[in-house]
């Protein structure tokens, strides 16, 4: 094997290492929490829909949206709650940097 190729391994190996695991990441503390006066089911479709993934039902009642990077670890995960007639969310970012498209997502009421 030459050093090149071995060194290419080692970098990967080291990524793919530093990859959170979905539970890893839910069981974080929030980053933030933020309250939308949009319904569970429109925050869901809209973080899905912008992050082109998919939210998770759970047994809970909540729905979850995952962002993940090119290696399928978990970056960011949005924890979604029924709350009134709006929603809960729970933010939890573990690593790396995307834009702030999600937060159109949200629309976020003042908290007074």
């Amino acid at each position: 094997m030459n050093k090149a190729y071995a060194a290419v391994l080692i970098a990967l190996s080291g990524a793919l290492a530093g990859c959170a695991s979905t539970q890893k990441v839910l069981d974080k503390e929030p980053t933030e929490v933020f309250h939308s006066e949009k319904s569970q089911n429109e925050v869901a479709f809209c973080l899905a829909d912008k992050n082109h993934t998919g939210a998770l039902d759970r047994d809970d009642g909540s729905k979850v949206v995952l962002i993940k990077n090119g290696y399928g670890g978990v970056s960011l995960a949005f924890t979604i709650y029924k709350e009134g007639e709006g929603s809960r969310i729970e933010y939890r970012k573990q690593f790396g940097t995307i834009g702030g498209i999600w937060k159109q997502c949200l629309g976020l009421k003042d908290e007074k």
